[in-house]
């Protein structure tokens, strides 16, 4: 059976984000074998609270997923480490089925200090933005201090227009215009022209996932 690996975003975790919303149950229905992945300092694991320990969450996260994969899933900081990795080992993880991912892949998180001042309990009252990825991150039942490492983690290797020029994996970016998060993305589709757009109306940056048609697309994607 072809495996497609599921790879969630800041603060989720494989239980929380693909299994509640019922993507792996949809991918085997649809032939395929899902494999779970929790990015480094997520999930009820927990981890360190160094921010140094997740200077490479790409190297981390490519130590958990097995070769010869049919391909890979990713939301938001998913969506960033797969292509991260995909530009240092191009078409390694099969076809790339990316959503809540736009021109934001080139900066920083520009909600980090915010969120990571909750984390700490250091605000009380929280923008809108901020209080939908505190939301997010208490269902995946991960310890806080980790996921506030994991924002503070040293930067890592940059991806640039010529870095993604690297990638030979057939590539889905899928967003919703009411992303706040994850728009605009016009860099991002001039960076990588060879794949193909998707933008929709409807969810927010963390209900992407929970979205019927960005299941229903990434399937379809992986099964052509």
């Amino acid at each position: 059976m072809k495996q497609v690996a599921l790879v969630h975003g800041w603060g989720g975790s494989y239980a929380a984000t693909w299994q509640a919303d019922g993507w792996d149950a949809a991918l085997r229905d649809a032939g395929f074998e899902p494999v779970g992945v929790n990015i480094a300092g997520h999930g009820p694991q927990g981890g360190p609270h160094d921010p140094q320990a997740y200077a490479d969450l790409a190297s981390d996260l490519a130590g958990k997923l097995p070769t010869g994969l049919h391909g890979a899933i990713g939301f938001s900081l998913g969506t960033k480490l797969l292509l991260e990795l995909e530009a240092r080992y191009p078409g390694a993880q099969g076809k790339l089925a990316l959503g809540g991912i736009g021109d934001n892949l080139f900066a920083p998180e520009a909600a980090g200090p915010a969120i990571v001042a909750a984390l700490r309990g250091e605000t009380a009252d929280h923008p809108p933005q901020v209080a939908a990825l505190l939301a997010y991150a208490t269902k995946s039942g991960s310890d806080p201090a980790c996921l506030a490492a994991v924002l503070e983690r040293p930067a890592n290797p940059v991806l640039t227009e010529a870095r993604l020029a690297a990638a030979t994996a057939p590539i889905l970016i899928f967003n919703s215009r009411n992303d706040t998060v994850a728009q605009p993305d016009a860099r991002l589709v001039a960076a990588l022209p060879g794949a193909t757009h998707q933008l929709i109306d409807g969810p927010g940056h963390v209900g992407l996932t929970a979205d019927a048609r960005f299941r229903d697309a990434a399937i379809a994607f992986l099964s052509n």
